[in-house]
């Protein structure tokens, strides 16, 4: 499962690299990346895109894990689940190292929720603050 999650990270840092003049580009697709992870069922995954995750005691990463996981059966129980993420928009800040990504989460009972991701790059690569 992890293999998984360090292949997307090389493939998001081969895309940052192919279109670093863009910022908010980036920020946004890395970000509907790590949304589409938790629509898919792959908390840890999920979990492992925060900026500082390899820091994280393993009891604060396992119920990091777990409120995903929660969070996930709460949306079933009230919306029939998520079934899509969208990009509505990306706002980075002058340095293009910061950003905030706006998503729209689309659930099986028609209702659409917008979210704000702030995203942070670090050695060139995306990550949820």
């Amino acid at each position: 499962m992890r293999k998984a999650f360090y292949i997307l990270l090389a493939l998001a840092a081969v895309l940052a690299a192919c279109s670093s003049r863009h910022p908010e580009e980036q920020a946004a697709k890395a970000a509907k990346q790590y949304y589409d992870l938790l629509l898919k069922g792959r908390y840890e995954a999920f979990v492992d895109g925060r900026q500082g995750s390899g820091a994280m005691r393993p009891e604060y990463r396992s119920q990091m894990i777990d409120n995903m996981k929660m969070f996930a059966e709460q949306m079933k129980a009230e919306h029939q689940g998520m079934r899509d993420v969208r990009i509505v928009n990306c706002i980075a800040d002058d340095s293009g190292r910061s950003a905030n990504a706006f998503l729209a989460i689309c659930f099986g009972d028609s209702t659409i929720e917008e979210v704000v991701v702030p995203m942070v790059e670090h050695d060139g690569q995306w990550r949820m603050r």
